[in-house]
């Protein structure tokens, strides 16, 4: 990946995220986490390559059956792009809303994740009123309560203390549990260290998988 006539961004990445996996994206700020996120999201095309999600190739994938596509990965960015004029259990229902699910539905399973990211006093508040730290807890609970396939995390804990961080994780083990593939970038070593998953490094643009015997995509 190369931004105009820019030096490649990323290089020679290929890696492999086996269905059902748990995978930390470890490295140092600037290191192109964001960029490698953005690819498997769709928001970026590669400059070359290929990128497989679900057993299709998605790099040509026509603009009309991107939606479709998308709607099976959750992701939690870093800017959060929670919606402004919505309160924090309408901004999580969101997903659920633009699936069709039924408000009954809705009602129960959304207050009952607000609760569990530790915003049950909250759940009327509109994104302004709430600090960076719940701001970033209902992007989280909005990414994962659709149940994704594919979960991707930007620096999901980066505003939260340590003990929330925790209680986050837990929440993307649990998610794991049930089946999505999770993939967390993150330079907070310290917390990776205290799960056992997998993590892919990456460092100047190249990535290494320590400890990982993956198949190169």
């Amino acid at each position: 990946m190369r931004f105009r006539d820019g030096p490649a961004v990323l290089e020679n990445i290929g890696f492999t995220l086996p269905p059902g996996s748990f995978h930390f994206l470890t490295g140092p700020s600037g290191a192109g986490k964001s960029t490698l996120l953005k690819l498997i999201y769709l928001a970026l095309k590669p400059s070359s390559g290929r990128i497989r999600l679900f057993d299709r190739d998605v790099a040509g994938i026509p603009r009309r059956e991107q939606p479709d596509l998308r709607r099976r990965i959750g992701v939690v960015f870093q800017d959060f792009r929670l919606l402004g004029h919505l309160t924090a259990l309408d901004n999580v229902a969101l997903p659920l809303r633009i699936a069709g699910a039924k408000e009954s539905l809705i009602r129960r399973h959304v207050p009952e994740l607000l609760d569990w990211v530790g915003l049950g006093d909250h759940m009327n508040a509109l994104p302004a009123t709430l600090s960076g730290g719940q701001q970033q807890r209902v992007a989280i609970a909005r990414a994962v309560i659709g149940r994704p396939k594919l979960l991707l995390a930007d620096e999901p804990t980066g505003n939260v203390d340590d003990q929330i961080a925790m209680r986050l994780l837990f929440l993307f083990e649990e998610l794991n549990r049930m089946g999505t593939t999770v993939l967390i970038a993150t330079h907070n070593n310290m917390l990776v260290d205290r799960f056992s998953y997998p993590r892919l490094d990456l460092r100047d643009g190249h990535l290494s998988r320590p400890g990982i015997d993956s198949a190169v995509a």
